[in-house]
């Protein structure tokens, strides 16, 4: 139902009570389609960010999805940007955005959050501006077939003006890997209820994603990995201000990780580092050609150090 008229007139027949109704356009769609996925993009002041974030949830070709935009109240014509996208959607056959709002929030995870209670699809995804899907294909690859899973996953391409790479993630991930790590959240979907029920934690300016993973990790959530490229994340952004990340993630540590496992960790990490570097050791030796010389070498002196001692 694309006609607003008619959209309203429908609830009128069902609920039998006009004042329980809401007139908002926005709203419309958003309450009578039960939705597989909904997309939050949050923006401030990052017009050119917003506008390939836009062009590229609305490029994709599976459609079973609303679209939430939170705008802190840019100045930047951000927000005329969002109004004319509206207007367009509203002419089209096609027109996703379920709502969207332009006004101060108090940050990325306040604005998630708002974004989050207007969610009714099954799974959010956390798309912000400036960031986009891999190519237009993207959803369609991930939900072809239908999930139970608490949090699918996928692969993430990250750039910047001076570096790009690809952080492909393991297709099983535990608390180890969450502690050395992280899951880009352009490239996760997470089921609504999880996050409606516990929403992003604001005490953390930068890192209540990596700390509501951690939470679910230890609440015993099924995380599913698709072994697809999910976003093109920019690294640019906030998010990659190192000294903050690395604070805020110690302190996550600390207040979610069990006490009893952070020694299991810890020594973990040394053998792993250990192995490492005798594997990386012996790769080059191998390759250099010069193994058996070297080998050789140390068989000699161990025997010198054997006689040695049998003279002391």
């Amino acid at each position: 139902v694309r006609n607003i008229t008619t959209a309203v007139m429908l609830r009128d027949i069902i609920h039998f009570d006009s004042r329980q109704i809401d007139y908002h356009p926005e709203n419309i769609w958003h309450s009578i389609n039960n939705m597989t996925l909904s997309i939050i993009t949050i923006n401030y002041n990052n017009l050119e960010g917003l506008r390939k974030t836009i062009d590229s949830v609305i490029s994709q070709t599976w459609h079973d999805f609303e679209w939430i935009i939170i705008d802190g109240g840019s100045t930047d014509g951000s927000k005329e940007l969002i109004e004319d996208t509206a207007k367009r959607l509203s002419n089209s056959d096609f027109n996703p955005l379920s709502y969207w709002c332009s006004e101060p929030d108090k940050g990325i995870y306040n604005a998630l959050n708002k974004g989050i209670s207007h969610c009714q699809g099954t799974y959010i995804n956390c798309m912000n501006s400036g960031d986009e899907f891999y190519d237009n294909t993207t959803l369609e690859q991930v939900f072809s077939s239908p999930h139970s899973y608490d949090i699918i996953f996928g692969n993430s391409f990250h750039y910047s003006k001076d570096k790009t790479f690809i952080s492909q993630y393991p297709a099983s991930i535990n608390i180890y890997f969450l502690y050395h790590s992280n899951i880009c959240h352009q490239a996760m979907f997470v089921k609504t209820e999880l996050l409606t029920k516990s929403p992003f934690d604001e005490q953390y300016r930068i890192c209540a994603d990596y700390a509501k993973w951690l939470e679910l990790m230890i609440q015993g959530c099924s995380f599913k990995y698709v072994p697809d490229m999910i976003c093109r994340f920019d690294m640019t952004g906030m998010s990659n201000t190192g000294d903050l990340i690395t604070i805020e993630r110690e302190k996550i540590k600390t207040k979610y990780i069990p006490k009893y496992i952070l020694p299991l960790i810890h020594e973990h990490d040394k053998y792993t580092v250990c192995g490492n570097r005798l594997i990386r050791a012996r790769e080059i030796l191998s390759k250099s050609g010069i193994l058996s010389t070297i080998l050789a070498a140390f068989i000699k002196f161990i025997f010198f150090c054997k006689k040695y001692f049998q003279h002391e």
